[in-house]
């Protein structure tokens, strides 16, 4: 008996000295697929380097893996769904693509945080070249009240739902609370399967680049929906049309166009 306490002290003390293996750090390689591992009931945590931002994510099975970003969009929460989900994944940031392998391996610990270590570049030197002026870009076509849709009904949970949405018929505009954490975004495809939506971060407002005909919001079990009361889903309903609109903070007209100007 009197040997339990001597291990238990010597394990503390060695214990810094352990690598965990559920804290994981690989060096980042564009031409690599990172390996996953996760367990049912367990989230892993990928985090990119502090100066890139998440602009889209891709996975091959969405029903088996949910896939979550924060609300800073450097931080990637997964989690498995299924005992036996398998699948890909590709993240693209404002500097780096990403290929991940997601899967289940009981005999292996699960991976708690995923980590990247990136190879030095070395700039090379500058040198002054003289470079005629280019032409003034073409003018971004403006964006007017009237081409903006704000009749979105929302349904389900409340807690997943935006504070703002509306759409201009080519993007899809959310803005959650600062500091809220984002719920999975989804939509159905052709098929009926529901899938990861492609949407960029611009300020505050998550935006996604379709106009689909309803948007699914999950976290967990908890899910709520955004329905567009558009007759047409690829006609633009304008600002004011029918429809009941979303119970969600409403811009003025001059803060809307400001936010979907390109």
């Amino acid at each position: 008996m009197k040997s339990l306490p001597i291990l238990l002290t010597a394990l503390a003390l060695a214990g810094p000295a352990l690598a965990d293996p559920r804290i994981a750090t690989l060096g980042y390689d564009p031409s690599s697929i990172a390996p996953v591992n996760g367990r049912v009931g367990i989230q892993s945590t990928i985090a990119f380097a502090p100066d890139e931002h998440i602009e889209n994510v891709a996975v091959g099975d969405s029903a088996s893996w949910q896939v979550t970003p924060n609300k800073h969009a450097n931080l990637l929460f997964v989690k498995p769904m299924l005992a036996t989900a398998r699948t890909n994944m590709t993240v693209i940031t404002d500097k780096r693509t990403y290929l991940f392998d997601l899967g289940i391996h009981p005999k292996a610990p699960p991976v708690y945080v995923l980590r990247f270590t990136y190879p030095k570049v070395v700039s090379p030197p500058v040198v002054a070249v003289a470079v005629p002026p280019a032409p003034a870009p073409a003018s971004p076509q403006a964006v007017t009240p009237d081409a903006l849709n704000f009749a979105w009904a929302p349904s389900g949970v409340k807690s997943l739902l935006p504070g703002r949405v509306f759409d201009d018929g080519r993007s899809t505009w959310l803005q959650w609370a600062k500091d809220a954490p984002l719920p999975a975004i989804l939509t159905k495809g052709p098929d009926g399967d529901e899938g990861p939506m492609n949407y960029s971060v611009h300020g505050d407002y998550v935006v996604l680049d379709s106009v689909p005909g309803q948007i699914i919001l999950r976290r967990g079990k908890a899910v709520a929906r955004l329905t567009s009361s558009r007759p047409d889903d690829a006609a633009v309903v304008k600002r004011g049309g029918g429809g009941r609109p979303a119970s969600t903070t409403r811009p003025s007209p001059a803060e809307a166009v400001a936010d979907a100007r390109p």
